[in-house]
């Protein structure tokens, strides 16, 4: 592969070159396929929600847009009710984003480029991580990257600076129906344009930024309107989730979050494109690209500041970063540099490749293991199982999001009600809102806990498991999900 990272103008040899880079993202996809297939490692809750929201198709859902439901619907129509049919489509929007990547560095830069910026994108620890486990940064890096292809080809001159930026617009649009984080590239294309007047070098017009809010309006409008319709059930989550008015006021936190970033695109990487954003800046045809990135990073770092940041909050910034980082390395005489930045992402790439076949980080794994969550549901599904049948039971209450999310998955088809008990009447999450708990007299269910009472549900009267020798007044299930520490709950038997 190290003949890819050498610059060439002979056809044949691009040609060649392409075909090396094209074959090894392929590969790298396909590889990551089979970690899906094989690993031993259950549904996330979030997985699992986006899946239950796949069951019921809209516009719009209590925590997020619709798109990631979308996605998952067509995965789980296709392929049928498999772990790895729901986390499927990721691993491949990866390797779209990254052929993305590549066409719109290739504008900026040239051929050479374009091919460093699939293998960054594809080599991204976050890129890794984000191909076993499905979530909405996966679809909103993808349109987000169609987005600066329009915006390349506007500065390349491949595209006028209307129909680019109408393409633009349309892009970021789709993306807001995965996630709202797409919002921060019209305040990009504003500061853009901002900058541009101010030092008298206009790559666009404010015709143009109206241009794109009005096609990122048309394109995100089915949320927009579902949002309406809905109180903005999902607007008010996401200022809930911010959780700014309960700040802390940490630089503690700004260093976790700044830490954290090394882990999402690599520690040498991260540096390289810092490095190249400096270098881009003096070029008028790449300085923008700035504007794409430094403003997510500066608002995630305010954001650490007073509360809290994840480090996947400023997922947005890395197309833009990798494009500069593609083109400054392009340019370094010292090959050395792009071999063994990719190098050592390739190499946390493939840890990442055999933790999630395994199932296990081995030796590595740390007190708090990351993996925990994604265990022992199927082994409570199991448990669960014969106290429905002994009690006839239609119905549970879960003690928690989490639970009742994988429940729904495990028990797809079976005809029972899985459900909340919101204690205070305010929904602070989808099945609060969606799934609560109420009473139908004459029922019969079985309640989760990990209390040692069952849960004080008016109406709901309990009574001991008559399918066990020990007449205790309830049974349990207790699941390893890490070297120390277990998941236990405690199910109790009740009719309405």
């Amino acid at each position: 592969m190290a003949s890819a990272f050498a610059s060439s103008t002979h056809p044949a040899s691009e040609q060649r070159q392409n075909r090396m880079i094209f074959g090894a993202a392929v590969v790298i996809t396909l590889l990551r396929s089979v970690a899906l297939v094989v690993t031993p490692l259950d549904l996330g809750v979030d997985e699992a929600q986006y899946w239950l929201w796949s069951q019921t198709p809209d516009f719009g859902y209590f925590t997020k847009p619709p798109l990631i439901a979308w996605i998952i619907a067509a995965a789980h129509w296709l392929f049928g009710h498999h772990t790895w049919a729901v986390r499927l489509p990721a691993c491949w929007i990866h390797l779209g984003t990254a052929l993305l990547l590549w066409r719109a560095a290739s504008w900026l830069y040239g051929q050479q480029a374009g091919r460093l910026a699939a293998l960054i994108w594809i080599t991204l620890p976050a890129t890794g991580l984000g191909s076993f486990l499905i979530s909405t940064d996966t679809p909103l890096l993808a349109l987000w990257s169609a987005g600066l292809l329009a915006m390349c080809g506007i500065a390349s001159g491949r595209l006028s600076a209307g129909i680019g930026m109408t393409l633009a617009g349309l892009a970021f649009g789709l993306a807001m129906l995965a996630k709202f984080a797409a919002i921060y590239a019209l305040a990009g294309v504003f500061l853009i344009i901002l900058h541009g007047y101010l030092r008298r070098q206009h790559l666009l017009r404010w015709r143009h930024f109206v241009l794109a809010v009005i096609a990122f309006g048309v394109a995100a409008s089915p949320n927009i309107i579902w949002n309406f319709a809905n109180e903005f059930a999902t607007v008010r989550h996401l200022g809930d989730n911010a959780n700014i008015s309960q700040h802390s006021a940490s630089l503690a936190g700004v260093w976790r979050f700044i830490g954290s970033q090394f882990a999402v695109a690599g520690p040498l990487m991260l540096v390289f494109m810092l490095v190249a954003t400096d270098r881009s800046q003096r070029n008028h045809k790449t300085g923008w690209l700035v504007w794409m990135w430094a403003p997510v990073f500066a608002l995630m770092t305010v954001q650490s500041y007073l509360s809290e940041a994840n480090a996947n909050w400023a997922m947005t910034a890395f197309p833009a970063l990798t494009l500069v980082a593609a083109g400054w390395l392009s340019g370094h005489k010292k090959r050395f540099l792009r071999i063994t930045a990719i190098g050592i992402n390739l190499g946390l790439s493939l840890f990442v490749l055999l933790v999630t076949m395994a199932g296990s980080m081995g030796p590595l794994t740390p007190q708090s293991d990351p993996l925990r969550r994604l265990r022992g549901w199927q082994q409570l599904a199991t448990d669960i199982r014969p106290q429905i049948a002994a009690h006839d039971a239609s119905a549970i209450i879960a003690d928690r999001r989490a639970t009742a999310a994988l429940l729904n998955w495990h028990f797809y088809d079976s005809g029972l009600t899985i459900m909340v008990h919101d204690t205070d009447g305010v929904p602070s999450n989808h099945f609060e809102a969606n799934h609560y708990w109420s009473a139908q007299p004459g029922r019969r269910l079985i309640a989760l806990t990990g209390d040692s009472a069952p849960p004080p549900i008016p109406g709901v009267k309990w009574i001991a498991p008559t399918a066990t020798s020990q007449m205790t007044s309830h049974m349990t299930s207790q699941v390893t999900i890490s070297h120390n520490r277990q998941r236990q709950l405690n199910i109790y038997h009740g009719i309405e």
